[in-house]
């Protein structure tokens, strides 16, 4: 997907940590506010989060519905990340940390990981708004341990595409 916005494609397409570059959009520092965090089954994730993060039968989840806010409290992302408990618990306490993103609990507790994006595109904002999704896991050499989809506010990441007319 061709996005009109430089500034968008450099956020969706880098796997570095996200949280940064989205600061340096608003230009100023993000805190987190974590809306829900939670222990689920496999069974209960969304489909693409499931297929993306690849549990086995015996795997329990944490799911983690937080938001990225200015200090103003306009949000500027709204994530979803299920991680994979039981693994390592400097990653279950990251993700079930309401105080600060994941990214920065994670590198903060030492945990390093491989980012590998799932999905860049489209989704939509909860306004109705069309906004930029990228979806990406954060895997050990041997499975993905996490997975994170992160919705842009529109009105903060342009989500606009380029259309190519066809000539007559």
């Amino acid at each position: 997907m061709a996005f009109s916005s430089a500034a968008t494609r450099m956020l969706l397409t880098s796997e570095g940590l996200t949280t940064p570059l989205l600061q340096a959009l608003v230009r100023g520092p993000l805190r987190a506010r974590a809306r829900d965090v939670r222990t689920i089954s496999p069974a209960a994730l969304p489909p693409d989060i499931r297929a993306a993060l690849r549990p086995n039968g015996t795997d329990h989840c944490l799911l983690r519905r937080a938001r990225l806010l200015t200090v103003t409290g306009r949000p500027v992302s709204d994530n979803m990340v299920a991680a994979l408990t039981g693994v390592d618990p400097r990653v279950d306490r990251a993700v079930a940390d309401p105080s600060q993103p994941v990214g920065f609990a994670l590198a903060e507790a030492g945990v390093t990981l491989r980012r590998r994006i799932v999905h860049v595109g489209r989704a939509t904002w909860p306004d109705g708004t069309t906004c930029a999704v990228k979806t990406y896991t954060l895997d050990t050499k041997e499975r993905p341990l996490l997975c994170i989809q992160e919705l842009f506010n529109p009105y903060i990441v342009e989500a606009a595409v380029h259309t190519e007319t066809q000539p007559g």
